[in-house]
């Protein structure tokens, strides 16, 4: 297989315990799958969220803080705490992570320097820098986050796991007949209406801010991916075309080649 440019995101509630508390088990599945593809020859860009839900536990906030401070204050904290936990993980792997703390209103000039790590076959832990960011310059969510990140570097794939196997035409949830859509070649408005709202207490956005994403990369004609997985294969069989949710593309014939 060609070697593939990938951004892998990965959302808070697939990173947290029920407590809302980092869970280093889903953690350690995520990054034996992103080491696999490190492996075959790909280059890999990790997008994790995370940061907030992990410095909740720290200090001692029940649920995620309301109030931006609050964020703030839990993201100052859980940053180390994330990180740490990934640098230690990707070691095992013989891997080296590097974090890079992104604002919107500076992230281009990362581009350099993301190239440059992934040419020393460095791995890149993005996050937006939630412990200053002011809200009217903010990504909005790392959604959108990985979707600009794909496009800056000219990505091959986003991949944007998360608890839900895909885009459905309805709340799965609440109509457990709804229509699960397996391929995609654009994300309509009347798509964009299904999808509206957000059913997570842990991250910032649903599956509409996913959708919103997807539209982006497509736009820089980066392939998309939306849905869950698990074990070390899971991110490989959905570069091959065998994963469990939805595929956005406007070659969707060289996807289903596969």
């Amino acid at each position: 297989m060609k070697k593939k440019r990938i951004v892998v995101k990965i959302g808070s509630s697939s990173l947290t315990n029920p407590k809302n508390g980092l869970c280093i088990d889903k953690l350690q599945d995520h990054v034996e799958a992103l080491a696999y593809l490190k492996k075959l020859g790909h280059e890999v860009v990790l997008v994790s969220s995370g940061a907030v839900a992990a410095g909740c536990t720290g200090l001692g906030y029940l649920s995620r803080p309301v109030h931006r401070i609050g964020r703030q204050s839990a993201a100052a904290v859980g940053q180390g705490l994330l990180l740490q936990a990934y640098v230690e993980e990707f070691k095992k792997h013989g891997i080296l992570a590097a974090q890079l703390l992104l604002t919107k209103d500076y992230y281009v000039n990362a581009r350099e320097t993301i190239i440059e790590l992934l040419e020393h076959e460095v791995l890149p832990v993005i996050n937006e820098n939630d412990s200053v960011s002011a809200e009217d310059l903010s990504f909005g969510d790392n959604d959108m986050l990985s979707a600009l990140v794909s496009g800056l570097i000219k990505a091959d794939f986003l991949i944007i796991l998360t608890d839900v196997n895909g885009i459905y035409g309805q709340n799965p949830n609440k109509n457990p007949a709804a229509e699960k859509y397996d391929f995609l070649t654009e994300i309509s408005e009347e798509l964009m209406n299904a999808v509206s709202g957000s059913d997570s207490e842990v991250g910032t956005g649903g599956m509409e801010s996913k959708v919103k994403a997807a539209g982006t990369a497509l736009s820089f004609g980066v392939d998309v991916f939306i849905g869950s997985g698990n074990g070390q294969e899971k991110l490989f069989k959905i570069i091959i075309g065998e994963g469990d949710g939805t595929y956005i593309s406007k070659a969707l014939e060289a996807i289903k080649a596969h």
